[in-house]
């Protein structure tokens, strides 16, 4: 895996407290010999309550007749489905021990029932990937289409559960369907479970984010990826926080101090991962070199299993407050931040579309339009990857602009739901431009 990190700011003046960010980007590689990778394990929990009847039953099962074809003979591969009860539908074992004409039988045979006790049939779906839990984890990947109306319907306490899973080293990602679901809640599964939740407007958009999402699923790059922050005075650990929407946790080290512990989850081949994390520096009594913190990035690398981890002294210079007076910040950092506050002002304005505040959502989305306009005319032609920024608050102005126009013009409840699956994935990092593409590209207002 490749690091890369910058500061907003490299020069402190001397004797004066300051502010300090840093972005930390993680590309992971394409591994070789993916063929030969070790087993996955992908159970998917599928929502057949009454109202996915029709289209959206169908499109998920030709979803799962299309991933029972492509998993690898040493993946395991489940499906589990729930109305008002949960059952197994298809039980997760090797894909090599599976009769694959009876699992497209079995496939066949999801038609829709009753209620959604949605929270029972994601519970089973973690006890099927708990039996099954291999080198590299689990996946559960939930789909519905509704509210949950019966067992545990609190977001808090799904979320929970979610989270239990992911200590465990079972990822959750949640697709929903429709216009009907409850975003928070599906989106508070994958926010603690560390997957990803994505929006399927159309039966067709189902089908193909099944796909993108089992693809990503099934061709891990890094797995159990941590970054642990040891800031060189121990009494500095509160003055670091975290701007992505992230868990952290503090633990002693050999020594007996304390250590920042940021769990990244996994990667997909390819995939960028972003985090940003800001300092707040009390005033340096002396010039030079000085080292704030050490950054250790720890996590096993695929096909091979392999253990790795880097490390990065996190350094600024402090110099005369005249020299610091003319520092310019790198404008890679603070584009990553005008992305995160976008992100940020996206969670917002779902929240007063869902309580019928249209002009407010509006109002907000139009004022960080008007933020991320003038950080584009901003960047000087010098910039270090002055096109790559611009191109990427371009795009992000599209977006804004993009879903400005359909608070005010389509249902509330549809672009709520698109503002969700940006903000759940962007404010954790998930901000790789070729997923986000995709993820945008399937509708427009």
């Amino acid at each position: 895996m490749k690091l890369n990190a910058k500061l907003d700011v490299d020069v402190l003046a001397l004797q004066e407290d300051d502010e300090v960010t840093c972005l930390l980007r993680f590309d992971a590689p394409i591994p070789d010999g993916l063929a030969d990778r070790p087993g996955e394990t992908l159970v998917v929990v599928v929502d057949r309550s009454g109202s996915m009847s029709g289209e959206p039953i169908e499109a998920v099962r030709a979803s799962l007749h299309a991933l029972a074809g492509r998993v690898k003979p040493q993946d395991n591969f489940g499906v589990v489905v729930f109305d008002n009860e949960a059952s197994v539908a298809v039980p997760c074992r090797p894909i090599r021990d599976h009769h694959l004409p009876t699992v497209h039988g079995l496939i066949d045979g999801i038609d829709p029932g009753g209620s959604t006790d949605l929270s029972g049939g994601y519970l089973l779906g973690l006890a099927e990937a708990r039996r099954n839990l291999g080198a590299t984890g689990a996946t559960v990947l939930l789909l519905s289409d509704g509210h949950a109306n019966a067992g545990v319907t609190d977001p808090v306490a799904v979320g929970g559960l979610a989270a239990k899973a992911r200590d465990e080293r079972i990822t959750s990602g949640t697709i929903g369907i429709g216009h009907g679901y409850d975003e928070i809640l599906l989106a508070e599964i994958a926010s603690s479970g560390n997957g990803s939740h994505r929006f399927a407007l159309t039966a067709d958009d189902a089908e193909a984010t099944v796909g993108e999402e089992a693809g990503d699923l099934l061709s891990k790059a890094i797995v159990n990826a941590m970054v642990r922050i040891k800031p060189t005075d121990p009494a500095h650990i509160d003055r670091i926080g975290l701007l992505h929407d992230v868990r952290r946790w503090l633990e002693e080290d050999a020594s007996g101090e304390k250590v920042i512990v940021v769990p990244l989850g996994d990667l997909y081949a390819g995939e960028q991962r972003e985090l940003l994390v800001k300092f707040d520096v009390p005033a340096i009594a002396a010039l030079g070199h000085h080292v704030l913190a050490e950054f250790s990035i720890e996590y096993v690398a695929l096909p091979g299993l392999e253990s790795e981890v880097i490390t990065w002294p996190m350094a600024v210079n402090v110099v005369p407050g005249d020299e610091a007076s003319g520092r310019v910040p790198d404008p890679t950092v603070t584009t990553a931040r005008l992305l995160l506050e976008a992100a940020n002002a996206k969670k917002q304005a779902a929240d007063e579309l869902r309580h019928g505040d249209v002009d407010g959502a509006v109002a907000m989305l139009r004022l960080q339009s008007e933020h991320i306009t003038g950080a584009l005319r901003a960047i000087d032609d010098d910039a270090p990857e002055a096109d790559a920024l611009r191109a990427l608050l371009a795009e992000e102005a599209e977006q804004v602009e993009r879903l400005t126009r359909g608070a005010q013009e389509m249902p509330a409840a549809m672009v709520a739901k698109s503002m969700t699956e940006d903000w759940t994935n962007q404010a954790r990092g998930r901000n790789d431009v070729d997923r986000k593409r995709r993820n945008r590209g399937k509708r427009d207002f």
